[in-house]
């Protein structure tokens, strides 16, 4: 009786062993999302939080400040922002250039 205990027990040890190396041999992906990627998702989930219009995206490149009116829509895709503006435009900015998005109008310089 116990000859055969042990040789179930030997028997269901080495199935298990089996299975656990063949699952382990196979590849595994891990994706991280990129600082930038996270950074245009956020934007795009803070636009859905704006009630009020109009919306203005304020980003700033080599010194050069630029404002979107009435913005309508801020997507994120793999690591950019699609702005769409009322006027039909469409702009791809990347999101470490953004300055603000805000309903506020920004304040004209004198």
């Amino acid at each position: 009786m116990k000859t055969i205990a042990a040789a179930f027990f030997l028997a269901f040890a080495v199935v298990g062993f089996g299975q656990t190396s063949s699952q382990s041999s196979q590849p595994v992906t891990v994706r991280v999302a990129t600082e930038v990627e996270e950074l245009a998702r956020g934007y795009a989930a803070a636009f859905t939080s704006i009630t009020r219009t109009p919306v203005y995206l304020i980003h700033s490149r080599d010194d050069t400040t630029t404002v979107l009116v009435s913005v309508k829509s801020v997507k994120a895709s793999a690591g950019v922002l699609i702005v769409e503006v009322e006027k039909g435009l469409t702009y791809v900015i990347n999101p470490r250039d953004v300055v603000m998005l805000t309903d506020a109008p920004p304040k004209k310089d004198n």
